[in-house]
């Protein structure tokens, strides 16, 4: 995150961050991102808002500018009783649904530049359960792309 904003490959303002939850980042990495113009939405913010909601302004924010998006999923936004195959699992993170839902909500509104899912941790997997959730999210922005190509060349629109 930092050497992509401080090297000029992506500006603050459109790093948009979604699900932080537990004791980081702490203090200083905060005041860092404020200075950067990053803007963020926390585990509360999706609790009292909803996902969808919560995504679909993050999607917004991070297409003020940019005529591409990078989407990268960091597994560890989800809760560990979902996704246990992480190297920082904290408690109180998104669902697989909400998260697959996200995935597709993104790919449908802009035009993706390209994506990773990152933080999946097969040593801490149990069940290959995070593996799964991590292949689910690829399947869904792949066929979620497939779908918008198949749109687009039909002439139809949503």
């Amino acid at each position: 995150m930092r050497r992509l904003i401080t090297e000029g490959w992506v500006s603050g303002k459109n790093f948009v961050q979604v699900g932080l939850r537990g004791y980081w980042p702490d203090r200083a990495t905060f005041e860092w991102m404020r200075q950067q113009g990053m803007r963020w939405h926390p585990m509360t913010e999706i609790e009292e808002r909803g996902a969808e909601a919560v995504v679909r302004d993050a999607i917004s924010e991070a297409l003020h500018g940019p005529d591409l998006v990078y989407l990268s999923v960091d597994i560890d936004v989800l809760d560990p009783s979902v996704a246990p195959g992480t190297g920082t699992p904290e408690p109180g993170g998104m669902h697989a649904r909400e998260l697959l839902r996200a995935v597709r909500q993104v790919v449908q509104r802009v035009e993706l530049a390209g994506m990773d899912v990152v933080e999946v941790s097969p040593p801490y997997d149990q069940a290959d359960i995070t593996a799964t959730v991590a292949h689910r999210c690829v399947l869904e922005a792949i066929s979620s792309l497939a779908a918008k190509k198949s749109t687009q060349s039909s002439g139809t629109h949503e």
